[in-house]
């Protein structure tokens, strides 16, 4: 019978069936490059320059009127005023952390084992700026244009990676949720989050394609990037490993490549050890932050006893509350993904990715490091592929923490 019934059915030969879908929830054992993958990138970057422009540019100028609409949180410090007097806008994308990238991309890096120096920060963006600032004719416009042209790289390799696993409207979703997170705002700042989600999702993205080279030459500039490099390392090598063990995937001497992403930590290393004379400055520096060995457990359960539930005002008690509480869903969601047996790379990057901070006590810029941890995103946008409501409060509840967090950091309050 026909679908709608009555009719009898061609009698010609039906053609063979086609190789069945995957589910929705399920990557592949050896996902493939999607059909006229290769040819069509450039429409696929095209589209994340729109996203960018559209989220981004309706972010920034929600900022500009609220700079115009409120006074100043804090007092702005003066090396925080990059571009001077008058530029409130452009000088509320260097606050914080930014300033220690700016004295690294002008002077290099210094270290004081009685105070906190710039060595606890990673050289990739800061050393960029420094030498597209030769072109540009100023270190503070090139660093923008690095964070900002890597976070359009970012949204790319992002919807490529979602996409590869899961289908184009997953990977579409995930770069939306990327860009509506409540901290990323500093993927348009001078810090190195845009960077790094770039390089990382770029190196995830050439790994499961099985294009280790690129994994390893991508994964080596992240881990030049941030700290979280080293996750990334130990998520795809446990992924690999793994699928060998398993004997899902015959071993390669390509794979080799994967060992160059530690190879950024060694580089970084020596780079200390020929400015500042210790290669393990960086390591010496983080108790000047607050940060020392600890269960990752115990700075989130401090911080929820301790919390006042009336949420009184008080920024500094109720954000360090929302960064325990952050830091658990992330969790949360790394072992979703593990249950539902995803692959092991997506969801040992994220569980690893928020007990490595977490172990280090300080519960400061949590939901910043989780920003990073762009897996989180791709899970949460193959939820809502069935959940449209899911998809509205997600991008309600992230947009909302967006848009006092950026105001806040642009009038030179702390929003980790």
């Amino acid at each position: 019978m026909c679908e709608h019934g009555g009719a009898m059915s061609d009698p010609s030969p039906a053609p063979p069936p086609g190789p069945a879908e995957p589910s929705p929830n399920t990557p592949s054992e050896a996902p493939a490059p999607p059909a006229g993958g290769n040819e069509r990138w450039w429409r696929l970057l095209g589209a994340a320059l729109l996203s960018f422009v559209i989220w981004r540019g309706s972010l920034l100028l929600f900022d500009l009127l609220g700079l115009s609409l409120f006074p100043p949180v804090e007092k702005c410090r003066k090396q925080w005023q990059v571009f001077g007097k008058g530029h409130e806008l452009l000088n509320g994308l260097f606050r914080w952390d930014s300033a220690w990238y700016m004295n690294i991309a002008t002077r290099g890096y210094r270290f004081d084992a009685d105070k906190s120096s710039s060595v606890a920060f990673y050289p990739l963006l800061p050393y960029l700026a420094r030498y597209l600032g030769l072109l540009t004719g100023n270190i503070a416009v090139a660093g923008l244009i690095l964070s900002n042209a890597a976070t359009v790289g970012a949204i790319y390799y992002l919807r490529r990676l979602g996409a590869l696993l899961y289908g184009d409207a997953v990977g579409k979703l995930a770069s939306v949720l990327l860009l509506v997170f409540p901290t990323s705002l500093f993927l348009s700042a001078f810090y190195t989050e845009g960077l790094f989600v770039c390089l990382a999702a770029g190196s995830m993205f050439y790994y499961f394609r099985g294009q280790y080279v690129w994994c390893g030459v991508l994964g080596l500039l992240a881990m030049l990037a941030r700290s979280t490099g080293l996750v990334l390392f130990v998520a795809l090598g446990l992924d690999l490993a793994w699928r060998l063990y398993r004997r899902q995937q015959k071993l390669s001497w390509r794979m080799l490549a994967l060992l160059l992403i530690p190879v950024g930590l060694g580089l970084f290393m020596l780079m200390q050890h020929q400015q500042v004379g210790d290669a393990l400055a960086f390591t010496k520096t983080l108790k000047h932050w607050g940060r020392h060995r600890a269960w990752p457990w115990e700075s989130v359960v401090h911080a929820l006893l301790h919390t006042d539930y009336t949420f009184a005002p008080n920024f500094h008690k109720t954000q360090r509350f929302l960064d325990a509480f952050g830091a658990l869903c992330f969790l949360a969601a790394g072992v979703a993904m593990a249950i539902k047996k995803q692959r092991v790379a997506l969801w040992s990057f994220v569980l690893l990715g928020m007990l490595l901070p977490l172990s280090t006590y300080a519960l400061g810029g949590m939901n910043r490091y989780a920003l990073g941890l762009f897996p989180t995103f791709i899970f949460l946008a193959q939820l809502c592929q069935r959940r449209p409501e899911l998809e509205r409060w997600l991008i309600f509840a992230f947009s909302f923490f967006l848009a006092i967090y950026s105001l806040r950091f642009m009038q030179c309050g702390w929003v980790g």
